[in-house]
This record gives C-alpha cells, sequence and structure tokens, in this order.
C-alpha cells in the first residue's frame, strides 16, 4: 500500500529520492528531516541522480553471476547476448557516423545522434539491462516450474523487449524528444503488445526504479491496453488467433496480423552497423532471430502503415487514479516469462494442456479487465451512477470474452461508453448520451477522436480501402448493439427493471450469473464531489509527525487555520468555495446530440415520449434513428 500510495499521490513529500522514507526522528539523520517537495524539476533531478548513481556505478559487461547463468545453459549464450545489445542499441540510437556512412536509417534518419552522446546512452541501457536480466533470470529459476533458462535466454522476443524497455527509461529519464514512444518500438521491430509482456516484470525487478520512471512506464502500459494492442499489425492478433479460433476469420479479413520480426541481420543491413567482431556485409549464414511469436499456420501481410502514430499520449502526466496498473498487477499470479514470450502454437513448456497463446491472452485479458474496472468506476463515480457499476463491469467482460472482435481496431473506452449507456437504458435511468460524455470529458485520458472518430470497417472506393469511421451514436447503433444485446437482455431477466427491484436476489433462475466486481486499492487522493475536481488525501503518520515542526506547516493547508500569513481560516473558505463555484469551462469539441434528442433514444428504447418499457426485451435495443435538426 505504501508503494502504491507513493505512485498515486500527486504531491507526495520525500527525504530521499532513491530510499524508503524514513522516521523523523530517525537515529541515521539526527533527528532532522530535509524535505523536498516534488515538482517536474526536482522528478527530473531524480531521474537523473538514479541514473547516474545506481547505473553508471555498474560494470560494462555482463557481472561473474549473470555470465555464469549464461554459461550453465545447454550452450553458451554469452556471446550471443553481448552481440545482441550491441546491435539493437545501435538500430535505437542512431550516430552521424552510421548516416555518414549512407545506412538506411528509416524512422531515425534526420534524428540521427552525436556520438559521443548516443554512445553514452547507449551504455547506460547496456547496463540497466544486464542488472534487470540478472534479476530475471534469478527469479526464474526460483519458479518451481522452471529448471532450465536456455528457452528464455535463447528467446530472441525476450531479450529485444527487455532491452527496449531499458533504452526507453534512458530516453525518458534525458527528455529525448525525438525519441518519444513509440519510436524505440519501431526502431526495433516490436510491438507494443511485444512490451506489454516485459514492463510488470521489469518494474518487479528493477527495486531502485524511481517514481517517476515507474510513472513513465505505467503511462505506456495504459496506452498500450486502451488502444495500441488493439491496432492493425499487432502481435496481439498472432496470439489471439490460436487462443481464439473463432475470431481467426475476422483477423484474417481485416489483415490485422503482425509481420514477422526483422532478424539480427536484417537490422544490421537497414543500419549499416559496423560492430567489433562483426564484418561490415552480414553472413546471410548468421543465425537470424527467430520469430517466436509467429504462427506458422497464420498468412504474413507486409505492415504499410506505422503501428502507432499516438505520440502526443507520452506528452500528459498519467492521471492519479489509474498510477496503480503496474503495481497492483505485481501480486496477480506469476507466470514464468518462457511461457509468456514462446511461440502461441507451442504448448506451454511449464505443464499443462494448454498452449503459450492461452497464457498470453489471460495475462492481458485480466490486465484489461483490470484497467476498465478502475475507469469504469471512476465515470459512474462522476455520473453519480455507482449502483450501476457492476452491470456495466459485466457487460464490458462478457463483450471481451464473447465478442471480443468488437475491440479491434478500437479504444477500450469507446466499448465502456457504450456498456454504461446500454445498461442505463435497460435500467430505465434518465441519463442521456450526452451527459454521458460531458462527464467523460472531464476524465484525464480522454480525447476528442474517441468518441467522434471510431473505426467501423472498411470500403472500396475505385480499387482503394478507405477506413470509415463513425461517431459513437453510430457506432452504438449500427455494431453495438447487434453484438451487446444478448447481454443487456440478460439484464432485464436478471431484476434491473423497477418492477424486479424488490427481488432481493436480483437474479432468477436461468440467468447468467453475475461476475463479482473486482476489488481495487482505496484510491489515494479521494474525490470529493463528483462535480468538482477536489481531492482528499488521509494525513499520513509520517506527514502529522513533520507537521511538528513550525518550519513545515506551510507546506500543508489544515482545515480550521490560514495557510498564509495574516490570512483568517474564514478567508481560506471563502477562497474554496469560489473556486468550486467556478463553472467556466471551454470545451473544443462536440457532438452534435441535435441530430438524436432525448425522445428519440427514448423512443428507441421502447418508450416514446417517456412511455413504459415495452415488454419484448429485444425491442429495446431498435437502433436509433436519426432526424434532421429543427428548422
Amino acid at each position: 500500500m505504501c508503494a502504491f500510495e507513493t505512485l498515486a499521490s500527486p504531491t507526495k513529500t520525500i527525504k530521499n529520492m532513491l530510499t524508503v522514507p524514513s522516521s523523523p526522528l530517525s537515529p541515521t539523520n539526527g533527528g532532522s528531516v530535509k524535505i523536498v517537495q516534488m515538482t517536474p524539476i526536482t522528478s527530473a533531478m531524480t531521474t537523473a541522480k538514479w541514473l547516474r548513481e545506481v547505473i553508471s556505478s555498474l560494470p560494462e559487461k555482463p557481472s561473474s553471476k549473470l555470465q555464469q547463468l549464461m554459461s550453465s545453459c545447454d550452450r553458451d549464450l554469452t556471446n550471443a547476448v553481448t552481440e545482441r545489445v550491441s546491435i539493437v542499441l545501435e538500430a535505437i540510437f542512431p550516430t552521424k557516423s552510421s548516416a555518414d556512412r549512407g545506412g538506411s536509417l528509416g524512422l531515425n534518419c534526420a534524428n540521427a545522434f552525436d556520438t559521443l552522446w548516443a554512445d553514452a546512452r547507449k551504455m547506460e541501457a547496456s547496463k540497466l539491462y544486464y542488472r534487470v536480466l540478472e534479476a530475471i533470470c534469478r527469479a526464474e529459476l526460483q519458479n518451481s516450474n522452471v529448471n532450465n533458462l536456455t528457452p528464455l535466454l535463447s528467446n530472441e522476443r525476450f531479450h529485444r523487449c527487455l532491452i527496449a524497455c531499458s533504452a526507453e527509461l534512458v530516453l525518458a529519464t534525458h527528455k529525448t524528444v525525438i525519441m518519444m514512444f513509440p519510436a524505440v518500438l519501431e526502431s526495433t521491430g516490436l510491438t507494443s503488445f511485444d512490451l506489454s509482456k516485459i514492463i510488470e516484470n521489469f518494474v518487479r525487478h528493477e527495486e531502485t526504479l524511481p517514481r517517476e520512471l515507474k510513472r513513465h512506464l505505467n503511462s505506456l502500459e495504459e496506452q498500450i491496453l486502451e488502444s495500441m494492442a488493439w491496432e492493425k499489425g499487432s502481435s496481439l492478433y498472432n496470439s489471439l488467433i490460436v487462443a481464439r479460433p473463432s475470431v481467426a476469420s475476422e483477423i484474417n479479413r481485416f489483415g490485422l496480423l503482425a509481420e514477422s520480426m526483422p532478424s539480427l541481420d536484417d537490422l544490421v543491413a537497414r543500419q549499416n552497423i559496423h560492430i567489433e567482431g562483426l564484418p561490415a556485409t552480414p553472413s546471410k549464414k548468421r543465425a537470424a532471430g527467430r520469430d517466436d511469436n509467429a504462427d506458422p499456420r497464420s498468412p504474413k501481410r507486409p505492415c504499410n502503415e506505422s503501428r502507432s502514430t499516438v505520440v502526443e499520449h507520452n506528452l500528459q502526466t498519467p492521471p492519479p487514479k489509474q498510477c496503480h496498473m503496474v503495481l497492483t498487477s505485481l501480486k496477480a499470479k506469476c507466470h514464468p516469462l518462457q511461457s509468456t514470450f514462446a511461440s502461441p502454437t507451442v504448448s506451454n513448456p511449464v505443464g499443462g494442456n494448454e498452449k503459450c497463446a492461452d497464457v498470453t491472452i489471460q495475462i492481458f485479458f485480466s490486465k484489461i479487465l483490470k484497467l476498465a474496472a478502475i475507469r469504469i468506476r471512476n465515470l459512474c463515480e462522476r455520473i453519480q451512477y455507482m449502483e450501476q457499476t457492476e452491470r456495466v463491469y459485466n457487460v464490458f467482460k462478457q463483450i471481451l470474452d464473447q465478442q471480443t472482435t468488437l475491440f479491434f481496431n478500437r479504444h477500450i473506452d469507446q466499448l465502456i461508453l457504450c456498456c454504461l449507456y446500454g445498461v442505463a437504458k435497460v435500467c430505465q435511468l434518465e441519463l442521456s448520451f450526452r451527459e454521458i460524455l460531458n462527464n467523460y470529458k472531464k476524465e484525464a485520458q480522454c480525447k476528442p477522436e474517441v468518441f467522434l472518430s471510431i473505426y467501423i470497417g472498411s470500403r472500396n472506393h475505385n480499387g482503394v480501402l478507405i477506413s470509415r469511421h463513425v461517431d459513437i451514436i453510430t457506432f452504438y447503433n449500427e455494431v453495438f448493439v447487434p453484438a451487446a444485446k444478448p447481454f443487456l437482455v440478460s439484464l432485464i431477466s436478471s431484476g434491473t427493471r423497477p418492477e424486479d427491484k424488490k427481488n432481493a436476489s436480483g437474479q432468477v433462475p436461468g440467468s447468467p450469473k453475475l461476475s463479482p466486481f473486482p476489488n481495487l486499492p482505496d484510491m489515494s487522493p479521494k474525490k470529493v464531489s463528483a462535480s468538482h475536481n477536489v481531492y482528499v488525501s488521509p494525513l499520513r503518520q509520517t506527514k502529522m509527525d513533520l507537521l511538528l515542526s513550525p518550519s513545515s506547516r506551510s507546506f500543508y493547508a489544515c482545515i480550521g487555520e490560514g495557510t498564509h500569513a495574516y490570512q483568517s481560516p474564514s478567508k481560506d473558505l471563502a477562497a474554496i468555495n469560489s473556486r468550486l463555484n467556478y463553472n467556466g469551462r471551454r470545451v473544443n469539441s462536440r457532438l452534435n446530440f441535435d441530430m438524436v434528442s432525448d425522445s428519440v433514444v427514448a423512443g428507441s428504447l421502447g418508450q416514446p415520449n417517456g412511455g413504459s418499457t415495452s415488454l419484448d426485451p429485444a425491442a429495446a435495443f431498435s437502433p436509433l434513428s436519426k432526424r434532421k435538426p429543427d428548422t
């Protein structure tokens, strides 16, 4: 809980940037406490200090223990590991000398780094990589199901993900704007889904990782879970086509499969890399990195478009209420990494009749449900319908399990909004789409394109496939209702109508049993009002002790006393009330709700002119029909 509070509190006061806070009266500091208030500047200083003092002091080569682990495999993998690090990091940090040699740097052609700067960053990333790799190997050996590290240490995709994650943290520490995420993925031939497999393990095994870098990894994981992993060309579909054969036709029809991961030879040829011990023109006979995530039965397609163009995600700080995704998932069931990174079609090497694709999809879907539960709870709390949280979550869960194709090429928030609206209609709540979206716009992760541009397919125009995007109302009518209708109708039969509320159990024989809403940690800070951005954090004992010092009281706002000199409590409360009563808000983009009035929406659910619900549950989901604006 302490780790979560450290991550979630936006104004955490710390004493030492690299150690666990100690008591103000600790004998190690003589009773004096130096308070450092976390700001963007101090945060940058913290990460830079960690990189300088913890990582830069490490040896350049693998430690003796790591070398022993690599040499104890079925064959000595030390040279293969060190050679791979040099090649992949050169691809991530291209230098101007590489460009002068005429190499095709692709994405990084205009972003070639100064040689001295790039060499320093590659050294930092390699040291971090070796450190975390050793910690992971030690942990894997402690797993009762793992007695040989050869499958993991010879897995090309695993190593590249670990190197990419290390390089991403180095880039984030140095605020390298020209290499913002997902540039590191495009340089290494990985997809966002690949990286999502290593983030949790990276955080777990690098205990000294500063809070700001944990927040950065959390932000990346949320981006991947909410949309990037569902994009065309994601390796998620290569696992999904094996774990869920029922969706194979849709995956192949839309051409969603990822292309094969480029081999190390391909990276060398692309960058024209000159690595010590390697020829300038690499031999094609050298063993190429095997695509461990490829399905030999699945056709491959050339990836003609960027895997992600959502670079602007990296510019915003992750919201406090969702910053615990990485930390809370650490308590989940731990699966050996060799099962996660093995080929989807291979049987689980640690036992069981399931394939590795089943393990991978199970882990990924559990993270999706955790993130969705947080956002559903936040949104229901904001619109003041907390009693519907579990129903919305269950509809979302059933769609993820049984109508997975609804997520293809889409954002999970689009499904959350539609689930909330559908539940509101079957429960006969006075809640319009306009009100839902107005409250959603107040969420930190909101982007207008989420509800203004939703993919619903492609059409052929003069021999060219053109993607068709619509607003969320059209998507709800044309796509969501036909697919989710059985799940919403089951809510009606489960006693959600007003006349059924007297049923204490809320469950009728034969209806599907609702899944319990997952236990989420108590958020800190906690929102006080659904209509105002006012948060309250409990006064922890460490901060209470700090308040005993008169010089420290100015850092806190205490009820009943002024926060500034010569200012009375009444003036403080007046200022707070004035702030709360200020409703000025600028809205940049909106849906044209005049096209669909609330009366038309109500009519679509069998409630014309506010009448009673139709006795036929299926009638509640006739498509919303748009009308022309009144003239």
